[in-house]
């Protein structure tokens, strides 16, 4: 009887130290993974949609935040250090189809890790310092409306490369924030072709704000495409207002072809950009918010063969209208005004102007 109860007593003390060992293991590996999305879709009349200046009518993607669905994740490592993923597929909302042709992960898929202290370390698909910045809340638009609206942000903050195989490093403290990303190149014999370097420093508006960056892209032939911007950022409810300024150096002719519609020429000269944005949001009511935003681009090129340069000019003019349903529900009417002039006459179909209106709905989930 001894035995049997001093074996019983082992066996109970093994027993516990081993659920106290799991039990502190569990709480030590602590980790979630979330679903989230949007699904947002628009009506909308867009005229001068061809070299005829006809109008078009059609159901489109959003004007708000386009159409995506991710996942992300972390795992507490202890020590205030944790394990960190995010995987987010852009879709078109009319017909299901990915943003990004074979891609499924077309805007972010990465893993890395976070640290309280240190600052976040993530490799994988991912955006450039600026471009990221834009997406939480440095343009007015969010960069997340039409193409024909957010041309700026898009070609003149370096993202035309389309940031895969990147490192990317945040640290932040208080309102400071410093990112900064660098894209391998992944070219035998050649570390600078076909990468991507880029910094960013914000300081969180309360009530102002301010931010700079700078992005160094290449191409596969090792031209580049430089670009540096500063901008201010005012918020107080009911009001968020923003003033910034773009300065771009293309090499690559990937800017004149996203501009275009058409395939960046095999043999290019510079083009220079000088570019402004202004924006003012506010709520006139806790569930009706008005955005205005004005786009604004000085552009100067010089044609394949041409000793000369030519300039041109290229503006945008938006209103946004959203009415809350709910938290997480929003309908919303848009108006915007495309003009282009000189040299920049061959970024429309119609080489002078269009025009969209628009009414849409946006789910987040």
């Amino acid at each position: 009887m001894k035995h049997l109860a001093a074996c019983v007593a082992t066996t109970t003390t093994v027993t516990i130290a081993t659920l106290l060992a799991f039990a502190a293991s569990a709480a030590h590996a602590q980790s979630s993974v979330t679903l989230y999305g949007v699904a947002d879709a628009s009506v909308r009349y867009l005229k001068g949609a061809n070299a005829g200046n006809d109008g078009v009518l059609s159901l489109t993607n959003g004007a708000i935040s386009q159409s995506r669905w991710g996942l992300v994740g972390s795992e507490d490592l202890g020590h205030g250090l944790s394990a960190i993923f995010r995987l987010e597929s852009g879709f078109s909302l009319p017909n299901g189809a990915s943003s990004v042709s074979g891609v499924l992960f077309n805007r972010y898929a990465y893993v890395g890790l976070a640290s309280a202290t240190y600052g976040t370390l993530t490799f994988g698909q991912q955006q450039n310092a600026v471009y990221q910045n834009l997406t939480e809340g440095w343009d007015p638009l969010t960069v997340g409306n039409y193409l024909q609206n957010e041309w700026l942000p898009i070609a003149f903050s370096g993202f035309l490369r389309g940031e895969n195989n990147t490192a990317f490093y945040t640290w932040r403290r208080g309102r400071l924030a410093i990112r900064g990303a660098y894209g391998l190149g992944n070219q035998a014999g050649d570390f600078s072709a076909n990468s991507m370097r880029s910094v960013s420093v914000t300081i969180d508006p309360e009530p102002l704000g301010a931010e700079i960056g700078y992005v160094d892209a290449h191409d596969l032939s090792n031209r580049a495409q430089t670009s540096y911007n500063v901008q201010l950022r005012y918020r107080a409810y009911p009001a968020e207002a923003w003033l910034g300024y773009y300065h771009s150096r293309d090499e690559t002719g990937r800017v004149n072809a996203f501009l275009t519609g058409t395939a960046a020429p095999n043999v290019v000269n510079p083009r220079w950009d000088n570019a402004y944005v202004a924006g003012l949001s506010w709520f006139l009511a806790p569930d009706f918010k008005l955005t205005n935003a004005f786009y604004f681009d000085q552009s100067r090129k010089t044609p394949p063969g041409a000793s000369t340069t030519d300039s041109g000019h290229r503006y945008a003019l938006v209103a946004l209208a959203e009415y809350l349903l709910s938290k997480r529900t929003t309908l919303y009417a848009t108006v915007d005004y495309n003009r282009v002039s000189g040299a920049a006459d061959d970024e429309m179909p119609n080489r002078k102007y269009q025009t969209g209106v628009s009414v849409g709905l946006r789910n987040r989930f």
